[in-house]
């Protein structure tokens, strides 16, 4: 399938951020009126479904649109809001960035 040209791309960005609100899918980070930074996601790669479709499309920041790449969504879709940035970065807050994470042990099994 052909890739629309920009006219038709501004007009499905303007559809996506009516029925999604104007924030990316991944980070919820907000675009503001005029979707600046504002980039067209396939929800499903094109590798794999090659469509245009509303349905099949979601606006991203472009941080988080190149870390997703050509994966599938399951990894990445909707994670808890406020724990993702830009990019996919998680944001931690700073008590748990000190705190160990604790091992988990296995019965039978030796390390």
């Amino acid at each position: 399938m052909r890739v629309p040209g920009a006219r038709r791309r501004r007009h499905l960005r303007r559809r996506l951020a009516a029925r999604d609100g104007a924030l990316c899918f991944y980070c919820r980070v907000g675009f503001g009126p005029e979707l600046a930074g504002a980039t067209i996601d396939h929800l499903v790669p094109r590798s794999a479904v090659d469509t245009w479709t509303l349905a099949a499309l979601v606006l991203a920041c472009r941080a988080c649109n190149e870390a997703k790449g050509a994966d599938l969504p399951q990894a990445l879709l909707r994670p808890v809001p406020g724990r993702f940035g830009p990019g996919l970065v998680p944001l931690a807050p700073a008590a748990s960035r000190t705190r160990r994470t604790p091992r988990l042990r296995v019965r039978g099994v030796r390390r």
